[in-house]
């Protein structure tokens, strides 16, 4: 399914003064949008059970197909500065199989992205790699130009199916993190990132 999210980028100036959010204001002027793609994150694990025979006994194989991952798209909102995404981490995952639920929580997962998004102004120079200069004469504000990341959160899920002979789902939260052109951090939380082993096939 596809989540909208409005969330701001809070710089720690922002979180301080308690401004707003999704407001510009002082020198943390770092506001953005992220909507999430998790409709492919489907591991799929087929079971085939060919029954015993006189000769041979009960036999019981398994194909996996991985899942497509979830799709983060970005983009900056209109007077946002630009915005460079270093990493990410998992802050919490919910596991569910048919042996119950597991909640782990942490903030030590650190893992890198590389992601550029361009500042919240419109102009003929602006690119994906470039926002508006400083001294453009027809930059107006305006939405950033939208940069994804795909994350494979339902990686080994299907090797979970097989172990636990039942479909599996795992929800999870996650933190992005980075630094502003104005030399800001930032961060933007995302919950509730729902991805899946699917069991499919005999019984």
């Amino acid at each position: 399914m596809k989540k909208l999210l409005a969330l701001p980028m809070l710089a720690l100036l922002i979180a301080a003064c308690g401004t707003a959010p999704g407001q510009v204001s002082g020198n943390s002027r770092a506001s953005v949008g992220v909507s999430v793609d998790d409709s492919k994150a489907t591991a799929v694990a087929k079971k085939t059970v060919t029954p015993a025979t006189t000769t041979t006994p009960e036999k019981i194989s398994w194909t996996i197909t991985p899942g497509g991952g979830v799709t983060f798209t970005f983009m900056t909102r209109p007077g946002s500065d630009a915005v460079y995404l270093t990493g990410y981490r998992v802050v919490k995952d919910v596991l569910t199989t048919a042996g119950g639920t597991t909640t782990t929580t942490t903030n030590a997962q650190v893992n890198k992205a590389d992601l550029y998004l361009t500042s919240g102004f419109t102009c003929t120079a602006r690119t994906t790699l470039n926002s508006c200069p400083f001294n453009a004469t027809d930059a107006v504000p305006s939405n950033g130009i939208p940069g994804q990341l795909a994350i494979g959160l339902d990686g080994g899920l299907g090797d979970l199916v097989v172990a636990t002979d039942a479909s599996v789902s795992r929800v999870t939260d996650l933190e992005f993190y980075g630094t502003s052109s104005n030399g800001q951090p930032v961060t933007v939380a995302v919950s509730g990132v729902v991805s899946t082993g699917s069991k499919q096939g005999d019984n």
